[in-house]
């Protein structure tokens, strides 16, 4: 069966990381080519948004990952994709646009986040899939990140603004909501609007295509008896006007019609602080500070250092 992606040069699309640090994070970027390497690989000619400074890059769509050993002590490799379309328009449940787009997507979310839903932190300019596993404040709560491969596990504390229903997306599905657990409870963080025909004016638009046949073949007949009585008044017009000696014969006679930024290790940046609600103030100094004047490291220098380790408890 051939599938055919959705990826156009100049379309908006989210492309996932596999470097060290990154590991499993989505960064915005946009189109600027694509090719089809000598041993058939597809790849996209990407732009990141977010890092100007980085420079434009070839990402392979398709990747082999091995997954952690199973129950029978063997590893076995999946087929990850690593672009995905631009994240939809997402809002609270009370707060759904009357007026969208036919053709667009809407994600709608409960007005509060719990434990177990599955969201995507905004950090350092790129998102990570993670788990709420802990609300100690009205605006903080406690994720875990997913594990190697993955992503880069351990937990973090994450602001409230800064978190968005996860999705997954896969070229035959499209986008779908993966299921939340907690308690011995099950549940879907969030819900799809997906964009549906109107179907009344489908209808209407077929009852008129067949209909209009019908009035058209009407019509003709109407006017064509119109017109055969007028040229019957014209030619009685005609013979009384005319000697009684020529008659015309001639059938022919009568008428017709017819930002700024530079790749940096989230080990390099953050620090494992779980939330003290007694010690909010010492909690919020010891979190990982987002200073635009902390340096930087270009991701090539970074890229030397794949052996450092990136999980925190």
């Amino acid at each position: 069966m051939d599938l055919i992606l959705p990826f156009k040069i100049g379309d908006l699309a989210e492309a996932r990381s596999l470097v060290p640090g990154f590991n499993g994070a989505w960064f915005r970027s946009k189109i600027e080519d694509t090719r089809v390497t000598e041993s058939g690989h597809l790849e996209y000619y990407l732009e990141y948004i977010d890092y100007t400074e980085e420079a434009k890059e070839w990402l392979q769509v398709f990747r082999m990952e091995l997954n952690p050993e199973c129950g029978n002590g063997k590893s076995s490799a999946s087929c990850q994709i690593m672009l995905r379309p631009s994240f939809p328009q997402w809002c609270r449940e009370g707060q759904v646009p009357e007026h969208f787009s036919k053709s667009e997507l809407i994600v709608t979310v409960c007005d509060t986040w719990k434990v177990g839903d599955w969201v995507e932190w905004l950090y350092e300019d790129c998102y990570w899939t993670a788990e709420i596993i802990k609300v100690p404040t009205r605006d903080m709560v406690q994720v875990s990140l997913l594990e190697p491969p993955m992503g880069e596990g351990g937990s973090y504390s994450a602001k409230l603004k800064d978190l968005r229903p996860a999705l997954d997306w896969s070229i035959i599905e499209g986008w779908t909501v993966p299921r939340s657990q907690a308690n011995g409870k099950c549940w879907y963080a969030a819900c799809l609007i997906h964009p549906k025909p109107d179907i009344e004016e489908s209808d209407a638009d077929e009852e008129d295509a067949l209909r209009s046949p019908i009035k058209i073949r009407s019509l003709d007949a109407d006017r064509a008896s119109e017109l055969s009585n007028q040229r019957d008044t014209i030619m009685t017009s005609k013979r009384k006007l005319r000697p009684t000696t020529h008659k015309s014969s001639d059938p022919s006679q009568q008428g017709t019609r017819s930002s700024r930024r530079r790749w940096i290790s989230l080990s390099e940046r953050v620090q494992l602080h779980p939330p003290d609600t007694t010690k909010t103030t010492m909690a919020e100094e010891n979190r990982p500070s987002n200073r635009t004047d902390v340096r930087r490291h270009s991701l090539r220098v970074r890229k030397s250092a794949m052996g450092a380790s990136v999980r925190h408890k």
